[in-house]
C-alpha cells in the first residue's frame, strides 16, 4: 500500500514532464493548476474545520478530528508545488507576456508568487502548530502526563484557531486573485475569493466524509465514529452544498444583472459556448443537484457508504468545477482537453496526499483524547492506551500501538 502512491506520484510526474514537453504546455500546466487548487482547498480547508470545530465546541465531531489534521502533511509540499508553478507562469498567464495597464504591479510575477508563497507559508506554520499542540496533547494523556501540561496545550488550540481561521479566509482569497481569477486579467468579481474559500471548506467536508466512511470500523476507533456523528456530518455537507449553490447562483446574478461586456464574457464561455456548456451542467449536478436530492434524506445520512458515496460525487463535481475555473482561460478551443495526461497528473496529486496522510496517521494516536471536547462525551481513554491505534513517544521499538 505505501508502494501504489509512490507509483502514482512518478506517474503524475511523467505525465506533466511530457506534457510540458509536448506541442502545447499550457495543457499540462493548466492540468497542473486545477488539481493544485482543489487540493489546496482540501488540505487548508479541513485543518480550517478543526480550527473551526474547537472555536464552537462541536463535541460531535472530535472523533474526525485527527482525520481531519492529517492534511497538515501535505501542505509543505504545495508550498512547494505553488513554487514549481512560478517556471509555467509564462505558459498560463497573458499578463506575464502582455502587461495589463494598471495592474502592472499587482501582476508581476516576482511579486505575486512571493506574497503567495508567504500566504501558504503563514497558513502551513499556524496549521501545524495547531496539530502539534493537539497532537502532543493526546500523547500528554495516553503516558499519564500532567494534567496541567494537557489542558495548557488545549488553551493554545483555543488561541490559535481564530488566527487560522482569519489566516483562510484572507489567504485563500489572495491565492484565488491571483492563481485563477488572474488566468483572465480583465475580469473581476469580489465575490470570487469568497465563492473559492467556501468550496475549498465545501471539499474538505467531503473528502472528510470519504474518510470517515473508510476508517470508521477500523480498530481502536470503531464506535466512535458512529451513525450519529455521521448523520451530523451529513447535515453539515448539506448546509454546504447549499451555500455553494448560493454561491454558485450569487457569481452568476451579479454578473448578469450588470451586463457589463468584460464580465458577461467570462460566464458566456463557460455556460454558453461549446464545449464547456456541458461540462458547466455536469458541475451543477454534482457539486449542487444531486448531493442535494439525496441529503434530503436522514437514512442516508446515517448510512456511511451510501454518504461516502455522495461525497465522492461532490468531491467529482468540485474538481470539475475547478477545472471549469481554469481551463478555458489557459487556451483550450473546440474539445474539453481532458486526456491520459490530465488523469495521470490527477493521480499523482491523489497519491501524493494519500501518500501523506498514511505516514501522518501512522505516527499519531487516531482519536484525540487529550482533547476535553472528547471527554466530555465520550469519556477518558488514557487508562486503557491500547484502545487508540497509533504511535506513542517512548513505546516499544518502532512505536505502534494497536487496538
Amino acid at each position: 500500500m505505501k508502494l501504489l502512491p509512490l507509483a502514482g506520484i512518478v506517474l503524475g510526474a511523467a505525465s506533466f514532464l511530457l506534457g510540458i514537453r509536448g506541442e502545447d504546455p499550457s495543457r499540462a500546466w493548466g492540468s497542473y493548476l486545477v488539481n493544485l487548487v482543489f487540493w489546496m482547498g482540501i488540505c487548508m480547508g479541513s485543518v480550517t474545520w478543526v480550527a473551526i470545530m474547537n472555536m464552537t465546541n462541536a463535541s460531535w465531531g472530535r472523533p474526525l478530528k485527527r482525520l481531519a489534521e492529517a492534511q497538515v502533511a501535505t501542505m509543505p509540499f504545495l508550498w512547494i508545488l505553488v513554487a514549481l508553478l512560478y517556471a509555467g507562469h509564462r505558459s498560463l498567464y497573458i499578463w506575464s507576456t502582455h502587461p495589463v495597464h494598471g495592474k502592472e504591479r499587482w501582476l508581476e510575477a516576482d511579486f505575486l508568487f512571493g506574497r503567495d508563497l508567504l500566504v501558504i507559508g503563514a497558513m502551513t506554520l499556524v496549521s501545524y502548530f495547531l496539530v502539534h499542540q493537539s497532537v502532543r496533547a493526546d500523547e500528554e494523556k495516553l503516558l499519564g502526563g500532567d494534567e496541567t501540561s494537557v489542558r495548557l496545550r488545549w488553551r493554545r488550540q483555543i488561541l490559535l484557531s481564530p488566527v487560522l481561521g482569519i489566516l483562510y479566509g484572507v489567504g485563500m482569497s489572495v491565492l484565488a486573485w491571483d492563481l485563477i481569477m488572474s488566468l483572465d486579467p480583465h475580469w473581476v468579481s469580489t465575490l470570487f475569493g469568497g465563492y473559492y474559500f467556501m468550496g475549498g471548506l465545501y471539499s474538505a467536508l467531503a473528502w472528510l466524509a470519504v474518510l470517515s466512511f473508510l476508517f470508521h470500523r477500523r480498530e481502536g476507533i470503531q464506535g466512535k465514529i458512529d451513525g450519529s456523528v455521521f448523520h451530523d456530518l451529513g447535515k453539515l455537507l448539506f448546509a454546504f452544498c447549499l451555500v455553494t449553490g448560493d454561491f454558485f447562483y450569487s457569481q452568476f446574478l451579479v454578473i448578469w444583472y450588470g451586463n457589463i461586456p468584460e464580465e458577461t464574457k467570462y460566464v458566456i464561455l463557460r455556460v454558453k459556448t461549446e464545449p464547456w456548456n456541458s461540462v458547466a451542467w455536469v458541475v451543477l449536478a454534482g457539486a449542487f443537484g444531486i448531493p442535494f436530492v439525496a441529503l434530503l434524506s436522514r437514512k442516508l445520512k446515517m448510512s456511511p457508504p451510501l454518504l461516502g458515496a455522495t461525497a465522492l460525487v461532490v468531491l467529482g463535481g468540485m474538481w470539475l468545477e475547478r477545472f471549469l475555473l481554469v481551463v478555458p482561460s489557459v487556451g483550450a478551443r473546440g474539445q474539453i482537453p481532458l486526456g491520459w495526461a490530465e488523469v495521470g497528473v490527477a493521480v499523482g496529486f491523489l497519491s501524493l496526499e494519500i501518500m501523506c496522510f498514511g505516514w501522518f496517521m501512522e505516527r499519531v494516536p487516531w482519536l484525540p483524547v487529550g482533547d476535553p471536547l472528547f471527554e466530555k462525551r465520550w469519556g477518558s481513554l488514557s487508562g486503557d492506551p491500547l484502545e487508540v491505534g497509533g504511535h506513542l513517544p517512548g513505546s516499544n521499538k518502532g512505536g505502534k500501538v494497536r487496538g
